[in-house]
């Protein structure tokens, strides 16, 4: 695999990596530290990789083990919630999380596809291009309260979609 395609796998892959490493520390300052050091740790083992795999599961490993290094470096600290084993119990189904999160995020995207054209533009508005509900409001010549009540709609049609489609897949894999 040449150095531009691992690149792009993990670009894609620093949300979730994000948001496990957030899951078991709950400090945004350690885990971008612990997050950059993933990364390091992912290049220097590019070799170790293999194409066709489950790159996010291998990341999420690699994150793992990173973060019970960061874990065991500041166990010399008064207070530490969190020990090495139990983020080993954490850990222990990671590639079926990153399964899960995949999946999750297949079915975002066909639920935000079916969302009337409406809908689809605020979502757009506001998670994509990160225009402030105020200025929505304004360009749409509604209140910032029905801006908020809509986008909360969406929202949990979006969510009782993602519901919808993993109840149907579960069901289909049984």
């Amino acid at each position: 695999m040449h150095m531009g395609e691992f690149s792009k796998l993990i670009t894609e892959s620093q949300q979730k990596l994000y948001g496990y490493i957030f899951s078991l520390l709950g400090d945004s300052s350690a885990t971008w530290d612990v997050l950059q050091e993933t990364n390091i740790v992912l290049l220097r083992k590019k070799g170790e990789f293999r194409k066709g795999s489950n790159f996010t599961a291998w990341a999420f490993a690699a994150a793992r083990f990173q973060t019970l290094a960061y874990l065991r470096d500041r166990s010399r600290e008064p207070v530490t919630l969190l020990t090495p084993e139990l983020i080993e119990l954490f850990a222990e189904d990671s590639e079926a999380e990153a399964t899960r999160f995949d999946s999750r995020l297949s079915a975002l995207g066909k639920c935000i596809a079916r969302l009337p054209e409406k809908s689809r533009s605020l979502v757009d508005l506001h998670y994509n291009q990160r225009v402030g509900m105020k200025e929505i409001a304004e360009s749409l010549n509604q209140t910032q309260n029905a801006i908020k009540q809509a986008i909360f709609r969406i929202r949990r049609a979006l969510q009782d979609c993602i519901e919808t489609a993993e109840t149907s897949s579960t069901s289909h894999t049984d």
